[in-house]
């Protein structure tokens, strides 16, 4: 029989036996009571003591700060490509690379963050940088070009058709603290990047157990001889401790608690984990208000470059400065600094670290530092929508100090395009008004129609005055803008064309607050013109009629289906664009007509990874739900096209936009809104100008609003002249007179060749009697003019 695989336990009753037994000698002999009672309260406290002393520790449950969870979120723009075929030179490339915080750089390995050009080659090593698949080294592009384009590309060696620049850094989401940090992994760093740091700070680092009793020893005897806390004798694992649990003064008691929490860290984490902790919180200098945390922040902030690509004498530099970043600085110091930095050099040689020919050629490399501005916002109101489409897609309630990488799909070329644009005209517009008035103010929103992607976001004139964001949160009145909606609710009615009549004549309406008389921008009236007509030169009451004909109703319901979320209230002005909205729905509305219809959902983000890197959610922008049908769409678009080429907003064309384009200009009462949104087959930008308090401005759309599109959109442009709008099929072809919609006759002074919906192309020619126009004038002037000076000659002639 096999024996039980435990013992019994002990019978209830002989323990109570022995218990009893215990308590008897204990009471009985009062020596060993007393030495019972002081064993017991020395360890209790001793116990108080060792909780108290680690309890910094214990708080943070054992975190010593070796993740980038606690570094801050940051939003990538974009990133800018280089192509083959592109139209640009090397010195455009070079200024678009220095722009980025690239240097020219005239040695023969060519370090990350460095460029060199010629006459047709630019070399350029890429920096390391993050992408939505995770981080990727940095590449090295040779460029060729010939006469002003790019014609062959390289990536390591290795034929490519294009490469994508590094992309900047749009918006850093700090804590109360404002810590900058940029995380390393000590397995991805060059080993003499750690060997740097270990020989300027704790060379036996890998061999004490978090402290140092000779070097205790040795900082006790210096702060003896010279009568003050001289010289600390910390450990790395000891000024860890200090710089994530404890403060930085130099009583007993905080040095006595950094050795006991120096232990505890060293017996719970590995030597790795320590150094990375360490690497990633030493305080190394700060500006602008930013404090510099961790080697991968001086790395960017001194020298232009992830902390990966650091060389050895850059990595001296920044290891020296750990002793005092203020006094050792390369930027403020450079030669204090080169001094420390060749004392940490000639340590590590000391230490066999390196050999004697690095030692040299390290001393003898001039002090060149390439100072990154960090923590800048170039597109401050879109950094701050971002974090809201992070909350409300991603679910991220908080960015501080979280380690999230937000990709955007936001161009700092072109962000960098509308805001000079948007200044521009703002400072011309603001010159002729009066001294004390309030200064004018604008909003801009770029996307591209098929993907709802966000290009560009101007949310006013100058964040550090006023943060309110008007692309997305002002909500004004959107003036004759709205009146393509009208269109698109009649052409869906199925009664009605853009050739229909529509009687352009005084009418007077009874509504809730009275009689109301509306009128044309002119204060003329044309008798019947033409739907298309209406639209081109934006005449108000057929447009009424228009919409009430359709159901006004049925025109906010459009309206909504189109990409307007605001509340529309169901009145005749409606027509006219009296109902408040934003330009972000406005830029959805023209971007449905642009994309035959579908309606994008706008978004700015493509990707969000967490502090591990791996995506939070994968999670993409909904599809584009088809709202209008493509035919409608593509007919709307070719009357708003007749609104750039005659109509309106032909002010465009002065600016050389390369066409096809469309568009709508929109002034409210009193000019207190001015808009323009247009729109190519890849592109839709809407902008509004106006005041933050509204009021008049006397500027009409086409005068303030548009000016900023066309500048925006001519320096934006890259590419070929389109051919047209995708007409889609089953669509009917005719040449109509424009002013009576009918079939034109060779008569009609302006012919448009038109699209319209089976069935609703005209049948019937033009019956208006029409002058003729004036070309027809001048050809019959001729013929008469010829005819009598062939009579006058004649007679001349025979007389002689």
């Amino acid at each position: 029989m096999s024996e039980p695989s435990t013992p019994p336990p002990v019978p209830r009753g002989r323990f109570r036996r022995r218990l009893a037994a215990w308590r008897r000698l204990v009471r009985t002999h009062p020596r060993l009571r007393r030495t019972l009672y002081t064993v017991a309260a020395s360890v209790a406290v001793l116990l108080v003591i060792t909780l108290w002393l680690l309890f910094p520790y214990l708080r943070a449950f054992g975190d010593i700060g070796a993740g980038p969870e606690s570094s801050p979120s940051r939003l990538y723009a974009m990133p800018e490509e280089i192509r083959v075929g592109q139209e640009t030179a090397p010195e455009d490339l070079a200024r678009e690379l220095e722009a980025h915080g690239y240097r020219l750089w005239d040695e023969d390995v060519l370090p990350a963050g460095r460029y060199h050009f010629g006459d047709d080659v630019l070399v350029v090593r890429l920096r390391r940088h993050e992408t939505p698949q995770g981080p990727v080294p940095g590449q090295l592009l040779l460029v060729r070009f010939h006469a002003g384009r790019v014609t062959a590309l390289s990536a390591d060696g290795r034929t490519a058709d294009s490469a994508a620049l590094d992309p900047e850094v749009l918006a850093t989401y700090y804590d109360e603290e404002v810590r900058e940090k940029w995380p390393v992994q000590v397995k991805e760093l060059p080993e003499y990047v750690v060997q740097a740091v270990l020989a300027a700070e704790d060379d036996a680092f890998y061999w004490h157990p978090g402290v140092s009793p000779t070097g205790i020893a040795r900082a006790l005897m210096v702060d003896l001889r010279k009568r003050k806390a001289a010289q600390g004798g910390s450990t790395l694992t000891q000024q860890l401790v200090k710089n994530v649990f404890l403060t930085q003064d130099r009583r007993v008691g905080r040095k006595i608690r950094e050795a006991v929490i120096a232990l505890a860290v060293e017996a719970q984490h590995s030597k790795r984990s320590i150094l990375q902790a360490y690497l990633n919180t030493i305080y190394l200098g700060g500006a602008g208000g930013l404090n510099y945390h961790g080697l991968g922040s001086a790395a960017r902030a001194y020298f232009g470059k992830d902390a990966t690509e650091l060389t050895l004498p850059e990595a001296a530099t920044i290891a020296g400065m750990i002793k005092s970043p203020a006094v050792y600085s390369p930027v403020a110091s450079p030669e204090r600094s080169r001094r420390r930095r060749d004392e940490v050099l000639r340590r590590m040689a000391e230490l066999k670290w390196i050999d004697a020919g690095a030692l040299e050629r390290a001393l003898a490399t001039p002090m060149v530092t390439s100072p990154q501005r960090l923590g800048g916002r170039p597109a401050p109101h879109f950094a701050d929508a971002m974090a809201n489409e992070a909350r409300d897609r991603f679910g991220l309630q908080r960015l501080g100090n979280r380690g999230y990488n937000l990709f955007a799909t936001l161009s700092t070329r072109e962000q960098g395009l509308a805001q000079k644009a948007a200044g521009e005209v703002l400072a011309e517009l603001d010159g002729p008004r009066r001294r004390g008035v309030d200064p004018l103010e604008a909003a801009l929103i770029s996307v591209d129609p098929h993907t709802g992607a966000i290009l560009a976001y101007v949310g006013g004139r100058d964040f550090g005055r006023s943060e309110f964001d008007r692309v997305s949160q002002a909500h004004r009145q959107a003036g004759s803008s709205f009146k393509p909606i009208v269109l698109v609710a009649a052409l869906e009615s199925g009664r009605i064309s853009q050739s229909t009549l529509v009687k352009d004549e005084p009418l007077t309406l009874r509504t809730g607050a009275g009689i109301w008389t509306p009128k044309n921008a002119d204060g003329a009236f044309l008798g019947p013109v033409t739907v298309r007509k209406a639209v081109e030169q934006s005449r108000n009451v057929p447009l009424i009629r228009l919409a009430l004909d359709v159901g006004i109703a049925k025109v906010a319901a459009t309206a909504h289906r189109m990409g307007i979320d605001s509340a529309l209230v169901e009145l005749p002005a409606l027509a006219l664009g009296a109902a408040e909205v934003t330009p972000r729905e406005m830029a959805t509305v023209y971007s449905t007509l642009a994309n035959g219809g579908l309606r994008p959902v706008l978004h700015g983000l493509t990707a969000v990874l967490g502090p591990d890197g791996k995506p939070v959610r994968d999670l993409q922008p909904k599809k584009a739900e088809r709202v209008v049908s493509p035919q409608i769409a593509f007919i709307t678009t070719s009357v708003l096209e007749g609104v750039v080429e005659r109509g309106t907003a032909r002010g465009v064309l002065r600016y050389g936009v390369p066409g096809p384009l469309a568009g709508k200009t929109g002034t409210t009462n009193e000019a207190r809104d001015a808009w323009f949104a247009g729109y190519r087959p890849d592109r839709v930008t809407v902008v509004w100008v106006g005041l933050d308090n509204p009021g008049a401005t006397s500027l009409s759309g086409a005068r303030a609003a548009l000016p900023i599109w066309g500048r925006y959109m001519k320096a934006s442009f890259r590419g070929a002249q389109g051919s047209g709008f995708p007409e889609p099929p089953g669509l009917e072809h005719a040449t109509v007179c424009r002013d009576s919609g009918m079939l034109a006759r060779p008569i009609c002074p302006w012919q448009i060749a038109d699209v319209f919906l089976p069935g609703e192309k005209p049948t019937q020619a033009c019956t208006w009697k029409h002058e003729p126009r004036y070309e027809e004038k001048q050809k019959q002037f001729g013929l008469r003019f010829s005819d009598w000076l062939k009579k006058k000659l004649g007679r001349i002639f025979g007389k002689g």
